[in-house]
């Protein structure tokens, strides 16, 4: 709606807290002693002023809207009846009043309870009880809206700054990835610019350490835990051998335990349950072996002299929950490695998302006959096979979670003679 005169306002949302204060503007008021044909008078002249304040002793009385008011006083007879009784006839006596040093929250809490006659009318403000001016409907709307639209922009940008931050501390292990693999395709997405899934690969002296996991939520709290995991994972691997996967999950269920609280779940004092489900393997060269621990997250090894691809063992049980004994030990499997197997490891945000004809998940099986079908294709191929039919199977369904998943050949590893 234009304004004009002394309605006229501009508001810039600031992330101090704003007050009522600064939504008043200055309008003119009656007293109980006006009668009508003043607020007629002042109805005319300002034909964009909504509701009239009436003010006693400075103090607010009542108010008159300007669509009741006139509604009632174009009705035959009314003029010479009412045009010279006092205002008070057409006032709402309850109008709401609201002190000026109210916050923008508390002034929307107050509207909101006062029902929509507050938004029409608009309200009166005072500062120590006494009438300062009045406040619309619409700026407060309006700038509720601009000011959740700039804190939005601001969470926006610590999330981006948050997405550089994260894949910051995941480049160190993409570069040992490209330095280390010839054959190999990494997909790493985030449903929510940053995420809860979590990829290192570490050179050791006996070999390659391979880490994947899939921590408690997406996002910001997801990316939260990838830190907690990483700074786990390092500490973990100053006390754990890299061809111990199993020791070293039982390191990281500890530290995570440690760090969020959840170390006695009787005397716990942490409201948390977070924690991953994650695939540590080590990749022995001088033996020609692949040494794996999985909690709840698992893979597929595709041999080169197979036609059928192997899901690897995982045990179902994550790592720092709550519900995860802090001594358990996860199971130690091996495996003998042959020039061109193929090692897939995937976080479930592929299998669990919804889609298809019938709206079901993906599902392992279909990740499976994907691998296979694409045997003898290089990596990257076989990735973007995988990623293509995942995205014709989501359709225009929502995408669910974070998901992550890493392919390599066993004979693309530089420096081994196969």
């Amino acid at each position: 709606m234009e304004r004009s005169g002394y309605l006229q306002r501009q508001f810039t949302p600031s992330s101090r807290s704003l007050t009522a204060r600064e939504l008043c503007i200055d309008v003119p008021f009656v007293t109980p002693e006006s009668d009508n044909m003043k607020v007629m008078e002042l109805f005319t002249q300002h034909p964009a002023l909504i509701s009239l304040p009436v003010v006693e002793d400075s103090r607010p009385f009542g108010l008159i809207n300007r669509h009741i008011f006139l509604s009632q006083m174009t009705r035959p007879y009314f003029r010479e009846l009412y045009d010279r009784k006092s205002c008070i006839a057409f006032m709402d006596k309850h109008p709401l009043v609201i002190d000026s040093d109210s916050t923008l929250d508390e002034l929307a809490q107050k509207m909101v309870e006062s029902g929509d006659r507050s938004v029409t009318d608009g309200f009166i403000l005072t500062a120590g009880g006494h009438y300062i001016g009045m406040g619309l409907g619409i700026d407060v709307i309006k700038t509720v809206s601009n000011v959740q639209t700039q804190q939005h922009q601001q969470i926006m940008q610590s999330i981006e700054y948050a997405r550089v931050i994260q894949e910051s501390m995941l480049n160190k292990s993409h570069n040992t990835l490209a330095t280390q693999l010839k054959d190999w395709s990494l997909v790493w997405q985030p449903r929510d610019v940053v995420g809860g899934d979590f990829y290192a690969f570490h050179e050791t002296d006996g070999g390659w350490l391979l880490f994947v996991a899939d921590c408690t939520g997406h996002g910001v709290p997801g990316a939260f835990m990838t830190v907690i995991l990483s700074s786990a994972l390092d500490k973990s691997l100053q006390q754990c051998p890299a061809n111990r996967p199993d020791l070293l999950l039982g390191h990281v269920n500890h530290f995570i335990k440690q760090t969020l609280g959840q170390s006695e779940r009787s005397n716990q004092t942490s409201t948390s349950n977070d924690g991953c489900d994650a695939m540590a393997a080590f990749i022995d060269p001088r033996e020609a072996k692949m040494i794996w621990s999985g909690a709840r997250l698992s893979g597929f090894l595709l041999p080169a002299e197979s036609e059928e691809a192997v899901a690897l063992s995982a045990d179902r049980m994550g790592v720092g929950y709550t519900e995860t004994p802090a001594d358990y030990r996860w199971t130690l499997h091996e495996t003998p490695l042959n020039p061109q197997d193929l090692l897939f490891i995937y976080t479930d945000g592929l299998t669990d998302q919804v889609g298809g004809d019938r709206n079901i998940m993906f599902g392992k099986k279909k990740v499976k006959t994907l691998l296979e079908q694409h045997r003898s294709a290089p990596v990257p191929e076989l990735s973007a096979a995988m990623m293509q039919a995942y995205l014709d199977w989501q359709g225009h369904q929502q995408r669910r979670d974070d998901m992550t998943f890493l392919g390599f050949r066993y004979c693309g590893l530089r420096g081994q003679q196969l």
